[in-house]
């Protein structure tokens, strides 16, 4: 093989790499960018959920999940819901101190958290959404 050679062939292998990468990591990259639209200088409501539960957790799940999809925009004043599976980021997950799932936290456009519930009800939730409502009308009074 001649060294003209080698550098096509070399060059076809990093285009084939780099097509390759990006096939598999645009999805990923896509997401994060959606992700940081919804969360940049407005306020928003974090979904904590798990992915995969095990058996004892699958109820619950199941139920924060269909009240969350059952929770009118209007009730919550048009904040932007952001649904992540618990450990998909970590860095958000230590910034707000979240330790289990399911967890809601409602974040201010500065960043600050102004509610919390990162405990499940057992009976009429598993979230208080009340109580949610009520700060997300107290954040817009302010």
């Amino acid at each position: 093989m001649n060294p003209q050679q080698r550098k096509a062939s070399g060059l076809a292998f990093l285009g084939i790499l780099f097509i390759a990468l990006g096939v598999k990591y645009l999805p990923d990259v896509l997401a994060m960018a959606a992700l940081q639209q919804k969360m940049s200088n407005k306020p928003f409501i974090l979904f904590f959920s798990i992915e995969e539960p095990c058996e004892c957790m699958v109820e619950l799940t199941q139920r924060a999940e269909a009240q969350i999809v059952g929770w009118p925009v209007e009730r919550r004043k048009g904040v932007e819901i952001v649904q992540l599976a618990i450990d998909q980021r970590r860095d958000l997950e230590a910034k707000y101190q979240v330790f289990r799932a399911p967890c809601l936290v409602l974040v201010s456009a500065d960043g600050r958290v102004l509610w919390r519930q990162d405990y499940p009800l057992i009976e009429g939730g598993p979230f208080k959404l009340e109580e949610l409502e009520a700060a997300i009308a107290e954040m817009g009074a302010q």
